[in-house]
């Protein structure tokens, strides 16, 4: 499949390259993980339709951060169903264009209210979710203050605001980290959010619906250094809810994928198009570098901001120094060291530093991996009015996929 990629990027480079057999696997691995639960890809990580639209085809759902989202997912396939709009500071005008295609997740005791004036201005009863900044925080300790989610303090003024309009809160959605690869940590997030789901059906006096998990499952990216998740323990976790959840809420329970089943499967392939040399330092000059993939550039300015390399991750901006390696595909009987840069006009343009490799000549390629996941999606692409990268969607032959 190596080569049939390369013969692609050859033709299309600056170019994303997806790989629908490296997303059916990830799916099936996170199906197998979690039997008992529903499936939600978070649209934002990669929103590129033929791979929202095989994804719906595998029957997973979307967490939508926009009404934009939400469309997108229902024109590729998805059932209003098995889609939850969750995000901070919704207009009435997101909320309007998004009300038939999807589970509304309220996120503040005012949007409670405005979709109240919603419902009510329709002549509707409206079933809502509601996203919860719990009183505990992810890996133990008291909550902490958040932009995101109704604070669990709030439940008795959400009570008595739910008397004075035509609305239901039926769901729950919990979602405190993203790209954790500790399992036992995010497991007991899920036990403590179940707790929280029981407690609010006990407040609110009706069961929930459906109850969502959020804290997407974390990926390895490079495993040499550090360990993926272990997904059999954190099953023990989500087998012991689903069990309990047999004789007790009987809800529909959900998981975020986050970015596992995309980031693997994208590769980003940038030509080479100058080199020079200048006081010893060697520049291979590429097109559709930071404006085509952002985020290595992002981690070049991060260190040597910060050389000691004590950066956390703060994502998604940043995920870690080794996050995407680079592949170059020139003279393999030859190496060097070189610097790789875009050809935009701006000094931080760079994709790696000293990096040593194959020689590199114009016309060769330079492959990012890891791209399948907040990449793209991610890159301010308008800048100095280059052409943007062109994003493909591949089969097991190599052949494009609409």
């Amino acid at each position: 499949m190596k080569d049939k990629l390369l013969t692609v990027a050859k033709n299309h480079a600056p170019c994303y390259l997806y790989e629908y057999e490296v997303m059916a696997q990830q799916v099936k691995t996170l199906q197998g993980t979690f039997p008992n639960f529903d499936l939600l890809y978070s649209v934002k990580a990669n929103p590129y339709p033929p791979v929202v639209k095989a994804l719906a085809s595998f029957g997973i759902g979307a967490d939508a951060a926009s009404a934009g989202e939400v469309v997108l997912a229902r024109d590729c396939g998805m059932w209003a169903e098995d889609i939850f709009f969750s995000a901070a500071g919704k207009s009435d005008a997101a909320l309007q264009r998004a009300w038939d295609d999807c589970e509304i997740i309220a996120d503040s005791l005012g949007e409670v209210s405005r979709i109240g004036t919603l419902a009510a201005q329709r002549g509707e009863h409206r079933a809502i979710g509601i996203r919860m900044n719990p009183t505990f925080a992810f890996g133990g300790g008291a909550g902490v203050t958040s932009k995101f989610g109704i604070d669990e303090e709030d439940l008795p003024h959400l009570k008595e605001l739910l008397k004075t309009i035509p609305v239901t809160v039926e769901g729950l959605h919990v979602h405190l980290r993203s790209q954790t690869l500790e399992a036992d940590a995010l497991g007991r997030c899920y036990q403590d959010s179940w707790a929280l789901a029981k407690r609010l059906g006990e407040e609110l006096g009706a069961p929930l619906r459906y109850v969502n998990f959020g804290s997407g499952v974390g990926v390895a990216y490079d495993e040499e250094q550090e360990s993926p998740m272990d997904l059999e323990k954190l099953r023990t976790y989500t087998d012991a809810i689903a069990a309990e959840n047999e004789t007790t809420l009987r809800a529909r329970l959900m998981i975020e994928t986050g970015r596992f089943l995309t980031c693997k499967m994208g590769t980003y392939w940038l030509p080479v198009v100058d080199k020079k040399t200048s006081r010893g330092v060697t520049y291979v000059i590429t097109e559709g570098c930071m404006n085509g993939l952002q985020k290595p550039a992002l981690a070049v300015m991060l260190h040597h901001a910060d050389p000691a390399g004590t950066l956390a991750a703060y994502e998604p901006l940043y995920t870690s120094a080794w996050a995407f390696p680079v592949v170059a595909h020139g003279d393999t009987t030859a190496t060097e060291r070189v610097n790789i840069v875009g050809n935009l006009c701006c000094a931080a343009d760079v994709l790696v530093e000293n990096f040593e490799g194959p020689r590199l000549e114009v016309g060769d390629l330079v492959e990012v991996q890891n791209a399948g996941a907040y990449a793209c999606t991610l890159t301010a692409q308008r800048f100095s009015g280059h052409t943007p990268p062109v994003e493909l969607l591949l089969d097991g032959e190599g052949n494009i996929m609409e």
